[in-house]
């Protein structure tokens, strides 16, 4: 019996199919506003349409900010996102991460406005910016797995310095959500103190391309990395935020290389240069320190420094006798207080009352501390060293201590 396909499968089989389409997730489109549509929830609902055609477009309100500021149905927009289906209704949205008003909120003025606020919030001072240490042991590159970045950096690195370590973070380097991995990629490898550069890198685009690297979140995560940063992103006249934020900025990644992998054999001649610079230091200081010792020797008298040490040997025999004289005597007096204590000690040792004929009376279990608490009609206990005596009390006399 043949098996028919249910209406989920086929939608799932679409929905699958503009997934795996990298061009529809991310794809930078222009057109006019139409049965434009402000939920409840803070959510846009639109069409997006040229003369041929119409999208249904959805901007959620997390992203809405304030790029809907003062648009209007039938306005020419340009907007950035990722086609996604509803299973539900089998229908086929563009999810708009951003949206600018042609004229008003196009890329550049976002740019702007964007650069704008960062400066004013600090993240572009250059008292903040770190200084590239000059004999790195690991660089950090966070870059497309993909693509020729990953093998020009290699290729440099590999020529340059072989003993330096490249340590890989991979990233989208555009696309919808590239910002949000790239900051997260950032934060991750910029507190990872074991890295001495990290080097953030893509090749040429357009200005749609490279806007990940636009991002505040990309912006906070450089400004924030405990690791020197060198972003080497698009072709020498492109300028990102990243770039701005940047420790260092290089004018491609093959430049990038460059900076962050010491060439060896300069090293080595530096290397022999600095070594030839302290030999010649450590002679000229031991020259010096042997014309230093013959002056001395030149200078010194031995029986005038016989004479003084002498001096010294006497006052500090003078010193040590002063002192046992002194130690003695607190110590026979402490001796003396530690003698009484032992005899105040002893004195006060219920044992030493004992063994002197002493004993303890206990009367229904309570020690008798006063004459007055014996009762005739209850046996006496007396408490020796050797052991217990119980008696009956048969009279009892109280003196009287007003006599």
């Amino acid at each position: 019996m043949m098996r028919y396909a249910t209406v989920t499968e086929v939608v799932r089989r679409i929905k699958d199919d503009l997934q795996k389409d990298y061009r529809l997730q991310s794809v930078a489109m222009e057109g006019n506003i139409i049965n434009l549509k402000r939920a409840s929830n803070g959510h846009y609902y639109m069409n997006i349409h040229d003369d041929k055609a119409s999208l249904h477009s959805i901007l959620f309100a997390g992203r809405v900010g304030r790029s809907m500021d003062g648009v209007r149905e039938g306005d020419h927009v340009v907007v950035i996102g990722s086609i996604q289906v509803y299973e539900k209704t089998g229908s086929v949205s563009l999810i708009i991460e951003r949206l600018f008003s042609y004229g008003v909120g196009t890329l550049q003025a976002e740019y702007e406005r964007l650069k704008r606020d960062l400066e004013q919030a600090g993240y572009f001072r250059q008292a903040h910016k770190k200084s590239m240490p000059r004999f790195p042991w690991t660089v950090g590159v966070l870059t497309s797995r993909t693509g020729a970045v990953l093998h020009d950096i290699c290729k440099i690195a590999a020529e340059r310095n072989p003993y330096v370590q490249i340590r890989l973070f991979p990233v989208p380097v555009q696309g919808a959500g590239a910002d949000v991995r790239i900051a997260a990629a950032l934060a991750k490898a910029g507190a990872n103190l074991d890295l001495d550069v990290l080097i953030l890198a893509r090749g040429g685009g357009s200005m749609e391309d490279l806007w990940c690297f636009n991002s505040a979140a990309v912006v906070k995560a450089i400004y924030d990395a405990a690791v020197p940063v060198i972003t080497a992103i698009g072709h020498e006249t492109d300028t990102t935020l990243a770039d701005f934020a940047a420790d260092m900025r290089a004018a491609t990644p093959t430049h990038a290389a460059e900076l962050a992998f010491p060439a060896y054999d300069e090293i080595a001649m530096d290397l022999a240069g600095l070594e030839e610079l302290a030999f010649q230091s450590c002679q000229r200081r031991l020259e010096r320190c042997g014309h230093d010792l013959a002056n001395v020797k030149a200078s010194l008298q031995p029986h005038r420094y016989d004479l003084f040490l002498q001096m010294k040997r006497q006052g500090t025999a003078h010193l040590l006798q002063e002192a046992q004289h002194r130690l003695n005597a607190r110590c026979a007096s402490e001796e003396n207080r530690l003698l009484r204590l032992v005899a105040a000690l002893r004195a006060g040792n219920p044992g030493e009352l004992v063994h002197k004929g002493y004993g303890q009376l206990e009367q229904d279990g309570h020690i008798v501390s006063d004459i007055r608490d014996i009762s005739l009609e209850t046996p006496l206990w007396i408490q020796l060293v050797e052991g217990v005596i119980r008696t009956d009390v048969k009279e009892v006399t109280i003196y009287d201590k007003r006599k």
